[in-house]
């Protein structure tokens, strides 16, 4: 009886409810608020991107005197755009450059999580 009772409390605790999304529930609520300091997530590729992500487009940022500045400024273009995510970063050498030269920007593309 007492191993009963414990495996019907452990089941009882262990019940978890989600609400379910109504699909437009989330328009209805208008536009994501944001903190004055924007969030950016960094996915190696388009299909790491959580389901129902939103592509905003491709950006790209010239090379800055160091890498810190470059993905700074990366960044604050993201935020500009709306976005709060970011997949597929590399750089881009100069048409006809070596493998040896360094890149001059920086591209990824934006996306806008759910």
């Amino acid at each position: 009886m007492r191993k009963l009772v414990l495996l019907g409390l452990v089941f009882a605790a262990c019940r978890t409810e989600i609400k379910p999304l109504v699909r437009g529930e989330a328009a209805a609520r208008g536009p994501r608020l944001r903190n004055a300091e924007c969030q950016m997530r960094d996915y190696p590729g388009a299909t790491d991107v959580p389901a129902g992500a939103k592509s905003l487009g491709w950006v790209k940022i010239d090379r800055l005197a160091n890498d810190e500045a470059t993905f700074e400024a990366l960044r604050k273009k993201v935020c500009e755009m709306g976005g709060d995510a970011i997949s597929q970063m590399h750089w881009i050498r100069a048409s006809g450059a070596s493998v040896a030269d360094p890149p001059v920007e920086l591209e990824g593309n934006v996306w806008s999580l759910p």
